[in-house]
């Protein structure tokens, strides 16, 4: 959230510069992202007067100005924006100005015409992300003088705060003052609030009923006559620019300001589009549909809070308004609502919607049920001061049953056993009291606005946050030793990776939500999909590693890395075929390469990976456990062809490896052929002789015996190995393919294996 450094110097006082502050705030917990500022104060950024204007000779969307900006001689600027007209004042960057991003303004030659400097836009000052056009002057400023001193500018700088999503009374500018005025101990400056009424009664035209208060506990509204059109003052635009809100009109604004001052979202519906002035808050039946402010028709899901008249939807509740009833140009009279909805409720309509505001932001955090008047007065307050609005007597309050601060118990024992501190319990009161957090008969009496406050480590938080966390002892607390359990199934995870990375195969980490569509068109397989999933891209789990290292390999090809060795552990989500029941989650490993076998050098070739390099690598990690009825027959899969094969650990599958096939390589754009290997871990670690058994080292050297068999050539050569190990007896150590040959000493139907 962006707040105003000079807006909270108007809630609290405090000396400290804008680094200071930055520095204060994240201490207490609320860490400062950027600190920009915004000024006019340039050397060389004075107002000018256009004098004349005339059409650029050699260019249809150029003009060519003629700008006194006080000096004897006026000057020649050469300007592109549509709005640019004889007798406006305009700030003017003349030669040698240095604006925002270290833009430096010289004499240029644009088409063939001199410039000597610059026509802003508030774009081009960074006020604002409005580069439409040259920013217009009001008329009574002075030629010639610094921008910044003509129009009382002064310097703001704002802070981007990070909040987290527990603190939603810090979504304000009112928030953030409060916790300085808390750590600095100046006391807050609450706005003055009153607002003139008028002898009408606003009960006699405005009605509220709530038939669901589990979603609406408190619904307020109040009649607004007679607003005038119009924009917003200066001082008003420039702190909603500075924040990052753009100006609409004087009533928007105003709603929006009241939002980034006291925190509360407010709504202001046109009071002659509400038919009879009734207020219905009730939830959407289903198939119910609404035309929100951004033209969108919305299906709503059963449940969702809905604001309507007597006939029809007006808004979705503490998320965005209707279509058939904002205020417009013709407006004349405004329903102010203020309201408090139930975070459950906002955070499950916005599941269904997909969509996000700035109230909803606040809403499904968890609003100030008792900061709903305050709100509403605050903006009736502006509509009269500013907008010459008349505020009928009195408020529609429907608030059925009261929200009441929430009482949790002081230990002081506790508290210092959690925080390793020796605080007495009028230490710890004190410290409160500097949130305004009282505590009575030794409960700590939590307000409204602070529903992160739920029990008594909430209340040691609070209590080392003020006393600061620099000012808290190193202190052993915990009785227990730590310790780390073993588990062997870590230990195995760890010695895969070490394994291949020391053959140099690199590890990376993909993300589990995938594109569910995209994933069931290149596996063939159904997708398990999210329900609530955090993009569209991102709508479903993986059911197999194979996909992200292609797309890994392709990130790293189309940046000219081709010589690839790569493996992932990861987890892999098979759809049961019903939703009801769980994914049928494995954990697997992945291994993927493509490129040349080494890297390119004067002594060794430039051959490309095969399939026995991938093939070495999977006996490699296998032989490196005990594993002892390992081997391997011809396999299909969606992502391998042609050269494929099983691993089978006696008669359990374990994996595959083998040559991505054609049309999935094409599909990633890679040149070179890919080869792959997944094996499920789960399964190879379950499958290890639980002893391992070690011999004396033998007395004699070990003895070589070649030899050479012909067999069919569809003969499998590990079904020849299996033989020689069943039959070779106890002093077989280890057999060996070293040659395999087809040609013209044998017949075409047969093969020579010759072992070691």
């Amino acid at each position: 959230m962006k707040v105003s450094y000079n807006w909270l110097k108007d809630l609290v006082p405090f000396d400290h510069k804008p680094e200071e502050l930055a520095e204060v705030l994240t201490l207490a917990g609320f860490e400062i992202d950027a600190i920009d500022a915004i000024t006019l104060d340039y050397a060389g950024l004075v107002v000018g007067e256009v004098l004349e204007r005339i059409k650029h000779p050699d260019a249809d969307k150029l003009s060519v100005c003629t700008v006194s900006v006080g000096g004897a001689e006026p000057l020649q600027i050469v300007c592109g924006a549509p709005n640019v007209a004889k007798g406006q004042k305009v700030p003017v960057a003349t030669v040698g100005t240095e604006l925002p991003g270290g833009f430096n303004i010289r004499k240029a030659k644009i088409r063939g015409q001199h410039s000597f400097g610059m026509i802003c836009s508030e774009a081009e000052l960074g006020l604002s992300d409005n580069a439409d056009g040259i920013w217009v002057l009001p008329g009574t400023v002075t030629v010639g003088e610094p921008v910044a001193k003509a129009l009382g500018f002064e310097t703001d700088y704002v802070l981007d705060v990070s909040i987290t999503p527990n603190r939603p009374d810090a979504l304000s500018h009112y928030g953030i003052a409060r916790e300085i005025a808390a750590i600095t101990g100046n006391a807050l400056n609450n706005p003055e609030i009153r607002v003139p009424e008028s002898a009408e009664k606003a009960a006699d035209h405005i009605k509220v009923t709530i038939e669901t208060p589990a979603g609406c506990p408190r619904y307020a509204a109040r009649l607004i006559r007679g607003i005038s059109r119009g924009s917003s003052p200066d001082w008003m635009a420039r702190r909603l620019r500075a924040v990052g809100m753009r100006p609409i009109s004087l009533a928007v604004d105003i709603t929006n300001y009241v939002l980034l001052e006291l925190g509360h979202p407010l709504h202001a519906f046109d009071y002659h589009l509400v038919k009879d002035g009734h207020i219905v808050v009730r939830e959407a039946a289903k198939g119910e549909s609404i035309v929100t402010l951004d033209g969108k028709t919305r299906k709503l899901s059963e449940g969702t809070v809905l604001i309507c008249d007597a006939e029809k939807p007006v808004a979705i509740g503490g998320i965005m308004g209707g279509d058939n009833s904002e205020i417009n140009d013709n407006t004349v009279d405004i329903l102010l609502e203020s309201a408090y909805f139930a975070p459950d409720y906002i955070r499950r309509s916005l599941r269904h919607l997909g969509m996000f505001s700035e109230a909803s932001q606040r809403f499904e955090r968890g609003a100030d049920p008792n900061n709903v008047m305050k709100a509403m007065n605050r903006a009736c307050q502006l509509f009269a001061e500013l907008a010459g609005g008349q505020v009928a007597a009195g408020v529609v309050d429907a608030y059925p049953v009261e929200i009441r601060p929430k009482h949790i118990t002081l230990d002081p024992d506790y508290v210092n056993r959690l925080l390793g501190t020796t605080l007495s319990q009028a230490e710890m009161v004190a410290l409160l009291g500097k949130l305004n957090i009282p505590v009575a008969n030794g409960e700590v009496i939590v307000p409204t606005y602070r529903p992160d406050m739920e029990q008594e480590a909430d209340v040691a938080e609070e209590v080392a946050r003020m006393l600061g966390y620099d000012n808290i002892p190193l202190k052993v607390v915990s009785p227990l030793p730590y310790s780390n359990n073993f588990d062997p199934f870590d230990d195995f995870l760890e010695a895969i990776r070490q394994s291949l990375s020391g053959i140099g195969i690199q590890e990376i980490v993909t993300n589990s939500m995938i594109n569910k569509e995209s994933w069931g068109e290149i596996t063939g397989a159904e997708i398990y999909p999210i329900m609530n999933p955090i993009s569209g891209d991102m709508n479903g789990m993986r059911n197999s590693l194979v996909p992200s290292l292609l797309t890994a390999l392709r990130w790293n090809v189309n940046r000219q890395v081709r010589d690839l060795k790569m493996f992932e552990i990861g987890r892999t989500f098979g759809h049961p075929g019903d939703l009801k029941k769980m994914p049928e989650e494995r954990l697997q490993l992945a291994v993927a390469m493509t490129g040349r076998r080494r890297p390119e050098a004067w002594h060794s070739s430039s051959e490309l990976v095969d399939f026995y390099d991938i093939k070495g690598v999977v006996e490699f990690l296998l032989g490196k456990f005990p594993l002892d009825k390992i081997r391997f027959i011809d396999y299909d899969d969606f992502a391998v062809a042609g050269q494929v094969l099983a691993v089978m650990n006696g008669e359990q599958r374990i994996g595959f490896f083998g040559q991505i096939r054609p049309d999935l390589q094409s599909r990633f754009d890679l040149e070179n052929p890919v080869y792959t290997a997944v094996l499920d871990l789960r399964a190879i670690f379950e499958s290890m002789s639980a002893q391992r058994l070690y011999a004396e080292i033998p007395r004699y050297p070990a003895i070589d015996r070649d030899f050479a068999i012909l067999v069919s050539r569809e003969t499998p050569a590990a079904e020849i190995v299996a033989l020689v190990e069943q039959h070779g007896g106890p002093f077989l150590k280890s057999v060996n393919i070293f040659d395999v040959y087809s040609g013209k000493q044998v017949e075409a139907s047969q093969k020579s294996v010759a072992f070691r």
